[in-house]
């Protein structure tokens, strides 16, 4: 088990009182966020925008690469961390971003990066990875390395309070996708069974709660996406995220939106798998029949609503490329096995 991160607990503007961040700090955030909370810290504020796209990562780092920064401070959901690793990865690396997509085509760790999730959803605050979409490609790549981990993950479950319940039951099957994808995976071991297993059971017990934005069902939906995060850097995500990544390419549709859109095609999937049916076993919980019943109580988006039968196919083409992702399954798959996912996601 491998967590680059240390992770800390409590009031953010507090516990960064106590890390004694001296300096000059890059802060990323979203559009939203009030900084003069963090009164006393010198900050450059970038505001970055939802699922920024190659262009806009680029104008970012144009705007502060000639400035000195002793670190960088991420308050934000998964684009915003993942923005803010980019960054921190150049500022340590010569380069241009497209040079970083791939596996470990980092060379020097990233400088100082310090991650405060305010949506429970991706696990940026502890992966290795970044996600960025290609305009021009209509597609999302992967920047992967352990240099982009970041070196601090606040984690204060107030900031998710207040969360838009569409916003809300979106981030939450993300974290859940990554949980049960990196559970099924080739790459998964005892350690990484657990996390995944504890993440679930989580989503399970806080999903309602979260979605009636009390506290206690913020912070389950907070741990389970913590654990997603550990858990798919220490094995990976799946199918589900091939798939997503092209469909957020094309459409600029939401990362978690576009996960939870091929979630129940997934779990069908693995229906009669050995390790899922002891899974589902252990958390006393069919599965597939509780995700089915949150799309029908929340009223979830299909894939229909967005794209026709051809192009679903078409999606299911280019995500069977991924073969980092579709071939570190526990099962076969074969390109009409993601035809079938995208067609059962229509």
């Amino acid at each position: 088990m491998i967590l680059k991160t240390r992770v800390m607990f409590g009031d953010f503007v507090e516990v960064l009182r106590k890390l004694e961040l001296g300096g000059r700090g890059l802060l990323c955030c979203r559009r939203g966020f009030d900084h003069r909370r963090l009164e006393g810290m010198e900050l450059r504020v970038m505001r970055v925008s939802p699922e920024p796209e190659l262009n806009e990562l680029r104008e970012y780092w144009e705007e502060v690469r000639e400035e000195r920064f002793d670190y960088v401070l991420a308050i934000g959901g998964g684009s915003v961390i993942d923005a803010a690793k980019v960054l921190a990865a150049l500022m340590e690396n010569p380069g241009r971003i497209e040079d970083f997509i791939g596996v470990e085509r980092i060379g020097r760790k990233a400088r100082r990066l310090i991650a405060v999730p305010t949506t429970h959803g991706t696990g940026s605050e502890v992966t290795k990875y970044s996600v960025i979409r290609f305009e021009e490609l209509k597609l999302k790549r992967s920047v992967v390395s352990e240099h982009i981990c970041p070196e601090v993950a606040v984690m204060d479950e107030k900031l998710m309070m207040g969360l838009p319940p569409d916003l809300t039951i979106y981030t939450s099957m993300d974290a859940f996708c990554h949980n049960v994808e990196a559970y099924l995976t080739k790459l998964s071991d005892p350690l990484v069974d657990l996390v995944c297993e504890e993440g679930i059971r989580l989503f399970f017990e806080g999903i309602e709660g979260a979605m009636r934005d009390e506290l206690d069902g913020r912070k389950k939906m907070m741990m389970c996406s913590l654990l997603g995060g550990v858990a798919i850097t220490n094995a990976q995500a799946s199918l589900i995220h091939a798939l997503s990544h092209v469909l957020g390419g094309m459409h600029a549709i939401p990362h978690g939106l576009a996960n939870a859109i091929f979630l129940p095609a997934f779990l069908r999937f693995y229906a009669g798998d050995e390790k899922f049916e002891s899974l589902q076993l252990r958390m006393g919980v069919r599965v597939a029949e509780r995700i089915g019943e949150l799309f029908e109580d929340y009223r979830l988006k299909r894939l229909s609503d967005f794209v026709t039968e051809r192009e679903a196919v078409e999606i299911a083409e280019r995500a069977f490329q991924n073969q980092r992702l579709v071939g570190g399954n526990r099962k076969r798959v074969t390109v009409d096995d993601m035809k079938r996912l995208a067609l059962e996601s229509m």
